[in-house]
């Protein structure tokens, strides 16, 4: 199957999950400098559901408010208009996606649990390095492999070739996907991020996740979400590491550098988050 030949399947692909109806009511309230709180208030309590895990996530450990938050418009005011938006696309979309195992050992919980570690670390690169929102930023990391499932779901032939040759030849999955195929998930992530018309930073981010594009206009997002699924690669397998400078793109260094000493303690202290973060996403779904 060829490049255009995949991208004619996606089309084809009605069961593809859809964002509900509130998250694109709310992208419209945030293009829109004059929106109330009350207003966006009112577009969530619509979505009752809804609603009531916004509540939750306020006032679980990933946030870690002191006082008990009741009410919608109390959590609007605390996690600011993107934050809300941000944590609407990120329950629905683990909501919609599937829940069961779906190609041998590629377990849904496993790739969601590296999901949350990315984007929890994305959020603090952002907050340490003051360059991105580290709300969006946990959005792309959410998001970054989100064609995996696709790939899984839809292409399982495809999948296979991939899943093979990464096992038998020990390589990175996108390695595997570069010498099987000519559109690999980053790609197909994109083309779905751009199927819910999130932002461009995003689609550049999680296409380009595993491939630096210093000259983009979307780089320093970029950055972020690559340099994060790094970290999380490289620390879960081995805690006690050391980079490989080597194999990074000059301007990535440039930013760790920079941005991010003694990155290995403090990617360790940030175990506590993304364990909430796993406790809170994924505790009603598996």
């Amino acid at each position: 199957m060829d490049e255009a030949q995949i991208y004619k399947k996606l089309d084809r692909i009605k069961e593809i999950p859809t964002l509900p109806t509130i998250v694109f009511e709310l992208n419209q309230h945030l293009q829109n400098p004059e929106t109330s709180i009350a207003k966006v208030s009112e577009t969530i309590e619509k979505d009752q559901a809804m609603a009531l895990k916004i509540l939750k996530l306020v006032n679980s450990a990933f946030y870690g408010f002191r006082s008990k938050v009741s009410d919608i418009k109390n959590a609007v005011v605390l996690l600011g208009f993107n934050a809300v938006r941000n944590a609407i696309v990120s329950v629905s979309i683990i909501n919609t996606l599937p829940k069961t195992l779906l190609f041998q050992d590629f377990e849904m919980i496993d790739f969601w649990k590296h999901s949350l570690a990315v984007a929890v670390t994305s959020k603090n690169i952002a907050q340490k390095a003051g360059m991105e929102s580290p709300d969006n930023c946990f959005v792309g990391g959410l998001l970054h492999d989100i064609g995996k499932v696709i790939m899984a779901q839809y292409f399982k032939d495809d999948f296979a070739k991939v899943w093979s040759r990464m096992q038998n030849e020990y390589l990175p999955f996108h390695e595997a996907e570069q010498q099987e195929l000519p559109v690999d998930h980053t790609k197909i992530g994109a083309y779905l991020a751009d199927r819910w018309a999130l932002p461009n930073g995003l689609i550049d981010a999680i296409r380009w996740h595993h491939d630096f594009q210093p000259n983009n206009g979307n780089a320093g997002f970029m950055i972020n979400i690559h340099l994060a699924d790094i970290l999380v690669n490289s620390y879960d397998e081995h805690p006690d590491c050391t980079l490989d400078m080597g194999a990074m793109h000059p301007e990535v260094v440039k930013f760790l550098m920079v941005q991010m000493e003694n990155t290995s303690d403090w990617y360790a202290n940030l175990a506590g988050e993304i364990e909430a973060a796993h406790a809170f996403f994924l505790a009603d779904e598996f």
